[in-house]
C-alpha cells in the first residue's frame, strides 16, 4: 500500500486527500440537515470534479480534452434548461455549443495568445448579434444577459481548465485544492440570504481567504512556486470563489429555484459548477504573467 500511494504524484495525493476530509466533513454534517443538507451532494460534486483536473493533469491530452468537453456540453445544456431564453434565440444557444471546439483548440495547443485574442472577441461580439437577428419579441436584453453568463461560465472560464493543463506538474491540482479550501467555509457558514447579519458573509469570506492563503503558502512551492506567490494564487481564488457564490446565489433567486446549493439536481449542479470553474481565468493569468 504505501509503495502504491509513494507512486501516486504528491499533489493528487493532497487534492484526493483535501477531498476525502471535505466530503467526510459533508457527509456527517448533511445529517443536521438546514442549509448543511446540500454538503454531501457538493462532496459528490467535488469528488467527480478532483477526478477531472487529474485526468487532465495525467491522461492523454486528447483523451482528458473529450472529457473537458463533454462536462462542458453537459454544463451548458443544463444551464439553458434552468434558465430558458426565447425560442427565437435557438441561434445563439446554438453557438454556446459550437463554441466548445473552438475554445479548446487553442487551449489543446497551449496557446494562450490565439486563446485570448479569438475567443472573447469571437463569443462576447457575436452572440449578442445572435440573439439580435431573431423575430422580434419581447425580453430581449435578459435573454442577451442568459446567454452571455452561461457562455461565460461554462464555455471561456471552464476552458481556462485546458490551458491549465500544459502547467508545470501540480498546479492544476493545486487550483483544485484552493478552491476545495475557499468553498468549505462558505459551504459551512451557509449561502447569503436577505436578512441573515452581515457577520456571516463577512465570517465566510475571512475564512476562505485564510484557508486558502494558508493552503497556497503551504503547497506553492510543491508546485514549482515560490511560498508567496502560492499564497497570492489562493487569495486570488478566494476572492475569485466569493463572487462567483453571490452571483450564484443571486441568479438562484432570480430563477426563483429555492437555494441551490441545498437540493440535488440541475440547480445544485450550476450552483456548485458556478464556483468550480469561476476562478480559472483568474487563477491561470496570475501563474501566467505575475507569478
Amino acid at each position: 500500500m504505501s509503495e502504491f500511494l509513494q507512486q501516486i504524484p504528491s499533489m493528487d495525493l493532497v487534492l484526493g486527500i483535501a477531498v476525502l476530509i471535505s466530503g467526510s466533513i459533508g457527509v456527517v454534517l448533511g445529517r443536521r440537515g438546514g442549509h448543511f443538507r446540500g454538503l454531501p451532494g457538493w462532496a459528490g460534486f467535488w469528488l467527480g470534479f478532483a477526478g477531472l483536473l487529474i485526468t487532465l493533469a495525467l491522461a492523454p491530452r486528447w483523451a482528458s480534452f473529450i472529457l473537458l468537453a463533454g462536462l462542458m456540453f453537459a454544463q451548458i445544456r443544463v444551464y439553458f434548461f434552468v434558465a430558458p431564453v426565447r425560442p427565437s434565440d435557438r441561434w445563439a444557444i446554438l453557438a454556446a455549443y459550437l463554441a466548445i471546439p473552438l475554445v479548446l483548440y487553442p487551449a489543446y495547443l497551449g496557446k494562450t495568445g490565439m486563446f485570448m485574442a479569438a475567443v472573447p472577441v469571437l463569443l462576447f461580439l457575436s452572440i449578442p448579434v445572435l440573439v439580435a437577428i431573431g423575430p422580434r419579441s419581447e425580453g430581449l436584453l435578459d435573454s442577451m444577459g442568459r446567454t452571455l453568463l452561461g457562455t461565460w461560465f461554462f464555455v471561456f472560464c471552464t476552458a481556462h481548465l485546458g490551458l491549465l493543463a500544459h502547467k508545470p506538474a501540480g498546479q492544476i491540482e493545486l487550483y483544485g485544492v484552493l478552491v476545495l479550501a475557499a468553498e468549505l467555509p462558505r459551504r459551512l457558514i451557509g449561502p447569503v440570504r436577505p436578512g441573515w447579519p452581515r457577520y456571516r458573509v463577512v465570517l465566510g469570506v475571512v475564512g476562505s481567504l485564510l484557508v486558502a492563503g494558508a493552503a497556497g503558502l503551504w503547497l506553492g512551492e510543491s508546485c514549482g512556486l515560490v511560498e508567496e506567490d502560492g499564497a497570492r494564487a489562493g487569495l486570488l481564488v478566494a476572492l475569485t470563489v466569493a463572487g462567483a457564490g453571490i452571483v450564484s446565489h443571486a441568479v438562484a433567486r432570480d430563477l426563483e429555484v429555492k437555494g441551490a446549493s441545498g437540493y440535488v439536481g440541475r440547480p445544485a449542479f450550476l450552483d456548485r459548477a458556478m464556483t468550480a470553474v469561476y476562478a480559472a481565468p483568474v487563477y491561470y493569468h496570475y501563474l501566467d504573467y505575475f507569478a
